[in-house]
């Protein structure tokens, strides 16, 4: 896990960048939370992938993060949409977003420890998202960061 955040923190470019934060739960950690993108300051687009302990599944925590990511993402940096997906057989994870309002958008064949398996791909529009989730997630500090996911620091997103 360590190694992975060195990665994604090394290879940190503003035109291709992944943003991988940690879930705490009463000072525990219990998920990871990531916000992707290339090229966004063109592109406008993000792709979302998380984890989440088994303990702490079906609390609502899922949605939780995923929303105020998703919140980073819409409001914060200006996305105007933003991808995730699934394996068909991980309801959770697949009802986690339908409640956030992604849509179905296409599958891909993926081979995981010899196995073909199917990924569920899905999206989610700006519009899309202002109707479905009402965020109750602040966000403070970003103007500085902006020129690290390729946006000018005076810029106001969203």
């Amino acid at each position: 896990m360590i190694q992975h955040q060195w990665l994604r923190l090394g290879n940190w470019r503003p035109e291709d960048w992944s943003l991988n934060l940690a879930v705490f739960l009463e000072g525990r950690p219990v998920g990871v939370q990531a916000l992707a993108a290339r090229r966004f300051a063109l592109v406008r687009e993000v792709n979302t992938a998380s984890w989440l302990g088994l303990t702490f599944q079906s609390q609502g925590i899922g949605t939780e993060m995923r929303a105020a990511v998703l919140h980073l993402a819409f409001t914060g940096l200006g996305a105007e949409s933003a991808t995730t997906g699934s394996f068909i057989d991980n309801s959770a994870s697949l009802a986690v977003s339908r409640k956030l309002g992604y849509a179905a958008d296409g599958i891909e064949r993926r081979v995981v420890r010899g196995d073909v398996v199917i990924l569920q791909r899905l999206r989610l529009s700006r519009s899309t998202w202002q109707t479905t989730v009402t965020p109750v997630t602040e966000i403070t500090g970003l103007t500085p960061c902006l020129p690290l996911f390729g946006l000018p620091p005076q810029q106001a997103p969203g």
